[in-house]
C-alpha cells in the first residue's frame, strides 16, 4: 500500500514539475515566430489565423498545428491574448535547461494568457524522461501550480499515467 501511494504522489509530482515546465518555455523572452502555408486576420476581432503546417518557434520550444487562432482583446485581462491551436494532433516539443525533452500532443491546445492556463484536449498525452500521462484533457493552470487530467464525459478512457522504474536505484 504504501508503495502504491509513492508512486501516486510521484505520479502527482511528475504532472506539477512537468507543467511547470511548459510553462517556463512559454515565457521564454525570444521572439514568437509563426511559419505557416497561409495567414488571415479578422481585423475588427484582433485575431490572426493561421492554417496549414502552422509552425511556431519561441526559443527552444517549437509547436506544430494544422491551425492557429491568435486572439487579442481587452476582455481578455492584462495580457490579452489567447492561442488557440488544433490539428491532427497539436505537436510541443522543448528542451529544458538539464538537456530532456518535454513531448506533448492533443488535437486542441489552448493558452489562455491572462489566466495561465494551459488546456489540451482530444487524447491529451505528455510524456518526458520516459514518464507519460495520457487522458481526453490535461489542464494545466500554471498561476494555481495545478494540473487537472480528466476523461471525457460520455468517453470509458481513463486517465493514464505510466511511470519508467528503469532508472530507479536501490531495487524494487
Amino acid at each position: 500500500m504504501t508503495k502504491l501511494l509513492s508512486i501516486a504522489g510521484l505520479a502527482v509530482t511528475l504532472c506539477i514539475t512537468s507543467g511547470h515546465a511548459i510553462a517556463e518555455q512559454i515565457k521564454l523572452k525570444h521572439p514568437l515566430e509563426i511559419d505557416a502555408d497561409e495567414q488571415a486576420a479578422r481585423l475588427k476581432e484582433n485575431v490572426g489565423i493561421f492554417r496549414h503546417n502552422v509552425q511556431i518557434k519561441h526559443g527552444n520550444m517549437t509547436i506544430t498545428a494544422d491551425y492557429l487562432e491568435a486572439h487579442k482583446r481587452a476582455e481578455l485581462g492584462d495580457n490579452q491574448q489567447l492561442l488557440i491551436a488544433s490539428g491532427d494532433p497539436v505537436k510541443f516539443s522543448a528542451e529544458q535547461e538539464d538537456g530532456t525533452i518535454i513531448v506533448a500532443s492533443a488535437k486542441k491546445v489552448t493558452y489562455d494568457v491572462a489566466k495561465s492556463l494551459f488546456t489540451m484536449s482530444g487524447g491529451a498525452k505528455f510524456q518526458q524522461n520516459g514518464d507519460m500521462m495520457s487522458a481526453d484533457t490535461i489542464i494545466y493552470d500554471r498561476a494555481a501550480e495545478t494540473v487537472t487530467s480528466k476523461k471525457a464525459e460520455n468517453s470509458t478512457n481513463q486517465v493514464k499515467t505510466i511511470i519508467n522504474t528503469q532508472n530507479e536505484q536501490g531495487g524494487q
